[in-house]
């Protein structure tokens, strides 16, 4: 099985509980300012020998589906009927939407980058460019999206609430085991979406902004303008709290700023 059903604790039902007056999607976000110069130096490496270059969401990529192998109780699935369960998925399957065009208008589809722990960044980015590059019939994903085009409107939802949502294992084969969004693509600066996911990681627009340089003491030994993003991690608070949520991001912000 790809995945283990765990009951939520007390403490988690506890926070449940307080959440009920405020959100009822129980959705919080952490934000980390992330320096991408060591991102910026290994494609310029790769420039000069001549090799592909991955894109900054490549790089968030990685980072993102290596750290959640290492936070597992955060790659999981919320069900709630018939009985409350968290599936813990084993392996990461990202979903990301993928921009074409067809019939000459823009279409979203949804892709899974599967097995997302085990992957380089290389592979990452051959993904990536393979659901660009690649005819628009080749894609599984659109092959899906047409299917669900041709499902009447009033049947989507109910469909999904009662055939799909109580099974994890379809819900992993459909919308993967968590999300991530790019949007800083196309210019903003940082994003807070409103995601139904465990946790959801959004990149920002990467820009070059002034940063404090660490010195050797304390103080900061100067500042210098270096190519910087925000991250955002969006997370159900029935399921983590802030302190873990804290590790995790600074966990992959580290990762970028070292590549390690």
């Amino acid at each position: 099985m790809s995945y283990e059903m765990r009951k939520l604790g007390a403490d988690r039902y506890l926070v449940w509980d307080l959440l009920r007056e405020t959100d009822p999607y129980y959705l919080n976000h952490h934000l980390f300012d992330t320096d991408l110069t060591v991102v910026e130096a290994d494609r310029e490496r790769r420039r000069a020998a001549g090799a592909p270059v991955p894109s900054s969401v490549a790089y968030a990529l990685w980072a993102y589906g290596h750290t959640l192998g290492e936070f597992p109780a955060l790659n999981s699935y919320l069900r709630l009927w018939p009985l409350t369960r968290l599936a813990v998925y084993h392996g990461v399957d990202i979903a990301l939407t993928i921009e074409r065009e067809w019939e000459g208008a823009p279409v979203i589809l949804l892709g899974l980058l599967r097995e997302a722990q085990r992957l380089s960044v290389d592979e990452v980015q051959v993904f990536l460019r393979h659901r660009k590059e690649a005819p628009l019939e080749s894609l599984e994903e659109f092959a899906i999206y047409r299917r669900l085009r041709r499902v009447p409107a009033f049947c989507r939802w109910p469909l999904f609430q009662w055939v799909c949502k109580p099974f994890p294992g379809l819900m992993r084969n459909l919308v993967g085991t968590t999300a991530f969004t790019s949007v800083g693509k196309f210019g903003t600066t940082l994003t807070t979406p409103l995601s139904p996911r465990t946790v959801t990681l959004s990149l920002g627009h990467v820009e070059r902004r002034p940063r404090a340089v660490p010195g050797a003491g304390p103080e900061p030994a100067g500042v210098e303008v270096r190519p910087s993003v925000w991250l955002t991690v969006t997370y159900d608070h029935r399921v983590a709290d802030g302190a873990e949520i804290g590790r995790f991001g600074d966990r992959i912000r580290r990762r970028l700023e070292t590549l390690a």
